[in-house]
C-alpha cells in the first residue's frame, strides 16, 4: 500500500461531485465522490503541490502552485485528464498559497517565500484562446470592468476639459496679441499725426514771420528813395 500525503483539497464549484487534491510529491489528483477510486492522477509538479485555485467563472480553469516555484494553468474540463495550458516562473521563492479573484475570471494571487504576486492571464493568448474559444461563452462584465470603464471615462473627460482650457488660453492670448497690435498701430498713427501737426505749426510760423518782415523792407526802401530825391 502506497501512502500519499495530501497537502491541499479543493472542490470544483462548477461540478460539485468533483474535487481536486495536491500531494507532497507534486501530483494532481481528481476525485469523483461517487466513485471509490480517483478519476486520474497527474504528475503536475516536481515537488510538493502546495495550493490550488479554480477560476470563479471559467469552468475547468485550474491553477496549481508548488514549492518548485512554478504556477501552472490546467484545463480539467474533461475530468479524465489534466491538460497543461501555460506555466509561469513567479520569482518569489517557493510558493505556498494561491487564490482566485472573485470578480475577475482569470486573475489570481499567489504567495511565496519573499512576497505575494498577482497573476493576470487575461492577456495570455494561450489561456484566453483555450477557454474562450472552446467554451463559446462571452465574458460577463464584472465590478472591476465597470470600475475600469469609469476610470477610462473620467480620463477622457479630463482630456476634453484640458483641451477646452487650452483652446480658451489660445484664444485669450490671440486676443491679447491683437489688442496689443491695435494699440501699437494706434500709437504709431497718433505719433504720425502729432509729427504732421508740428510740421504744420512750423510752416505757419515761418509764413507769418515772412509776412511780418516784408513791410519793414518796404519802409526802409521808401525812406532811401525819399532821401535820394531831396
Amino acid at each position: 500500500m502506497i501512502l500519499i500525503t495530501v497537502w491541499q483539497v479543493l472542490w470544483d464549484h462548477h461540478r460539485p461531485f468533483y474535487l481536486f487534491a495536491g500531494t507532497d510529491s507534486g501530483s494532481l489528483v481528481c476525485i469523483d465522490v461517487r466513485s471509490p477510486a480517483p478519476v486520474f492522477t497527474h504528475e503536475a509538479h516536481t515537488s510538493a503541490l502546495s495550493a490550488l485555485a479554480f477560476s470563479p467563472s471559467v469552468a475547468g480553469c485550474l491553477v496549481t502552485v508548488s514549492s518548485d516555484r512554478l504556477a501552472k494553468v490546467w484545463d480539467v474540463r474533461s475530468y479524465s485528464s489534466a491538460d497543461i495550458v501555460c506555466q509561469r516562473q513567479c520569482k518569489i521563492g517557493e510558493i505556498h498559497c494561491a487564490a482566485a479573484c472573485p470578480d475577475e475570471p482569470l486573475l489570481f494571487c499567489v504567495g511565496g517565500e519573499f512576497e505575494m504576486k498577482l497573476l493576470d492571464f487575461h492577456h495570455d493568448a494561450a489561456v484566453t484562446e483555450k477557454f474562450s474559444a472552446e467554451s463559446g461563452a462571452e465574458r460577463t462584465e464584472t465590478p472591476s470592468d465597470r470600475y475600469a470603464s469609469n476610470i477610462r471615462g473620467s480620463n477622457r473627460t479630463s482630456e476634453k476639459l484640458r483641451s477646452v482650457a487650452k483652446s480658451r488660453k489660445t484664444k485669450i492670448s490671440d486676443a491679447n496679441l491683437s489688442s496689443t497690435s491695435t494699440v501699437s498701430a494706434s500709437s504709431q498713427s497718433n505719433g504720425t499725426d502729432q509729427n504732421k501737426l508740428e510740421k504744420t505749426k512750423q510752416l505757419v510760423s515761418i509764413s507769418s514771420d515772412s509776412k511780418s518782415r516784408k513791410p519793414k523792407r518796404l519802409n526802409t526802401k521808401h525812406k532811401k528813395d525819399t532821401q535820394a530825391q531831396t
